[in-house]
């Protein structure tokens, strides 16, 4: 289908039901507010103290969320949760509990408690950095007093000094006679092997000067002692030791208190998160409406096949109510919804990734859904990986009934891939790499009779495969440019940017594979005719509008030497042939080392059985991701490059959020 034709609404309503009104908007998801562009229009006042309060609310759950959060033991798993395995409530419900829930007293005492624990973990750290100096002062015999208080006549001090200059240090000390008789150097223990030293100096205060001035000659360092020292080191240490353990159990009461906290009050905030994030969604959507004394008007975007259901919801709010439908305006560039079927709704996050389309543009899905899916396939092709897909997605499926649409589109995309992967695995005899050539020889004249291809062999013919899909992917992206071009008027474009091209390329491949004796003769002279008209429509149409004929000549002749880059981007599909060569590579390395493992007396078996299964496991996930993103790469680069630029406004509509809860209208 495409891109969804939308319509614009105007809705005319009395602001005494603006709330309502925007309430049924959000529930039918269906809405994308368009902000009106009078700026002599403001939201009513009541709205504006509407966004104040929710924002104040969303404030103080964004601190609980993320303070309470790391400390909250979610009863469900975070897969389940992701799989939409979580609480249903509806906004009535959360209304309720909004108004039974005191925000700020939780927040009140959150903050206390993470303060509280703020203090006791900085205390904690004094704590043991004393005790870690107190360690390393264990060689001073006595009390630290002297150091930190000192008496009337005596005080001292204490540093770190390299090992090599002790000596020195202690020379420089007996060069003088009044300090053999007014000063202590007291050292501590070590060897040849330790760097730094510690010093412990007690003198007499009338020589201070002297004293600091040669152990600054000496580089020692001075250490600055804690005042509460008071004690020897060894009182002084178990004090704080003692410190330490009071001061560990507090914090693990708090530690205790805050898992508490956030076990009662964390499913209360997700909850509450979501009902206040709505509300705001809902509110700054109402703040976008033009506003007179007594009415209102919201305009917004809406799919056409929604808009018949919402005029009933509306209508049935009041009978003061005017909602007025019209088509977009040529000079209007409405925002993009894809609205595709079934089977190619699953490739719109492709689309997505990339860009959306504009309003009156192409939708690319369908054109790269088939590609991809022939891509993917290519790359894990592998039977046996197929399997282990479809089943876990079927699981996933059964198991998980809850799962939201987007998410489960996503899912989708693989179980499709999957299938796609389990043929061409098939044709090409790849099952566990060569696990039925290993362990079921039985199988291995089944597995032979279907095989189409056999990269292990005969890689040459899938690197052929590969190109050729590259060409036909490559020429159907300049058709659909020519296309686009024709259906905008632009015909010589149209010719001269694409159907030249195209004519220029399948003319070269008709005659070189014609030339090869792939084809009969006769398509060597219809690719060398395409091919030459193809290169004079380029040579002309580049000197287009240019008045030299030497520069005409010039942009004609680097026009055709374009073509090195189509070369370049049809060599780009030689990845289809690695990247399955890689995966059938891994498999078969896995099954050797199995093969080996099995070997092993005993147990040889049972790491066998580890080893192959552990082994594609890990196979099929990284094979996955390769699967998934190469083939991606080659339709943004080479496919979209020809025809697509994309720059759409993806529809976002008003809606509920659905982050930790699923919402019920």
């Amino acid at each position: 289908m495409g891109v969804a034709r939308l319509k614009k609404a105007e809705l005319y309503y009395h602001k005494s039901v603006h709330e309502q009104i925007a309430a049924s908007l959000q529930e039918s998801g269906a809405c994308q507010i368009i902000s009106t562009s009078e700026e002599s229009y403001a939201p009513p006042a009541d709205v504006e103290a509407l966004i104040s309060t929710t924002d104040e609310k969303l404030s103080d759950i964004r601190y609980l969320t993320r303070t309470l959060t790391p400390h909250y033991v979610d009863p469900i798993p975070a897969l389940d949760r992701m799989l939409g395995e979580r609480p249903e409530v509806t906004m009535p419900e959360l209304e309720e509990l909004a108004a039974h829930t005191d925000l700020k007293a939780v927040c009140d005492s959150t903050r206390e408690t993470e303060r509280q624990t703020g203090d006791v973990r900085q205390k904690l750290s004094e704590a043991r950095m004393n005790v870690s100096l107190l360690s390393a002062l264990e060689f001073f015999p006595y009390s630290l007093s002297i150091i930190t208080e000192g008496t009337r006549t005596v005080t001292g001090l204490v540093g770190t000094i390299k090992a090599a200059n002790v000596s020195g240090f202690k020379a420089a000390l007996g060069d003088f006679s009044k300090f053999k008789d007014d000063s202590e150097l007291v050292i501590a223990p070590y060897d040849e092997k330790d760097q730094d030293v510690y010093a412990a100096l007690i003198y007499s205060r009338s020589i201070e000067s002297e004293i600091r001035e040669v152990c600054a000659k000496q580089g020692l360092s001075i250490v600055e002692v804690p005042a509460s020292f008071a004690g020897t080191p060894e009182e002084e240490r178990e004090k704080y030791s003692a410190a330490i353990t009071e001061l560990e159990a507090k914090e693990s009461e708090l530690s205790q208190k805050m898992k508490d906290l956030a076990q009662a009050n964390v499913p209360t905030v997700q909850k509450l998160s979501d009902y206040y994030n709505s509300l705001s969604r809902r509110y700054n959507g109402t703040a976008k409406s033009d506003v007179t004394e007594c009415t209102m008007l919201t305009k917004f975007w809406i799919p056409a096949d929604k808009a018949d259901g919402l005029r009933a919801k509306i209508e049935a709010i009041s009978t003061d109510i005017e909602l007025v439908y019209s088509d977009p305006d040529p000079d209007e560039e409405p925002p993009s919804l894809l609205q595709n079927g079934d089977t190619v709704r699953p490739f719109n996050i492709l689309t997505e990734l990339y860009s959306s389309p504009t309003y009156r543009g192409i939708d690319p899905t369908p054109l790269l859904a088939p590609f991809f899916w022939v891509f993917f396939g290519m790359c894990l092709g592998d039977a046996g990986y197929a399997l282990v897909v479809f089943g876990t997605i079927l699981y996933v499926f059964r198991k998980y009934k809850k799962i939201a649409p987007g998410v489960k589109d996503f899912i989708r995309l693989f179980l499709f891939c999957s299938v796609s992967t389990f043929i061409y695995g098939v044709i090409s005899g790849s099952f566990f790499g060569n696990f039925i050539d290993s362990f079921l020889p039985p199988l291995v004249p089944l597995k032979n009779a279907l095989m189409l291809v056999d990269p292990m062999t005969n890689p040459m013919q899938v690197l052929g495969i590969s190109l050729l899909l590259g060409v036909v992917h490559l020429m159907f992206g300049l058709l659909i440019s020519a296309y686009d071009r024709l259906r905008h008027g632009e015909v010589i474009d149209a010719v001269g940017k694409d159907l030249s091209w195209f004519s220029f390329i399948v003319g070269l491949c008709l005659y070189g594979v014609g030339l090869g004796g792939m084809l009969p003769p006769h398509f060597v002279q219809i690719g060398q005719a395409m091919a030459i008209i193809g290169a004079v429509i380029i040579f002309i149409y580049a000197g287009k509008g240019e008045p030299n004929y030497f520069k005409k000549l010039i942009n004609g002749f680097l026009a055709l030497y374009g073509s090195t880059s189509y070369l370049g981007d049809i060599l780009s599909y030689s990845r289809l042939l690695a990247l399955g060569f890689g995966s059938a590579v891994i498999g078969m390395v896995i099954n050797l080392l199995g093969g080996l493992a099995a070997d092993i007396p005993y147990v040889g078996w049972l790491v066998a059985i580890v080893v192959i299964i552990g082994g594609h496991i890990f196979s099929i996930a990284i094979n996955i991701l390769g699967s998934f993103v190469h083939p991606l790469r080659l339709q943004y680069v080479e496919f979209f490059g020809k025809f697509y630029t994309g720059g759409g406004e993806p529809f976002t509509p008003l809606t509920l959020s659905q982050e930790y809860v699923n919402v019920k209208a």
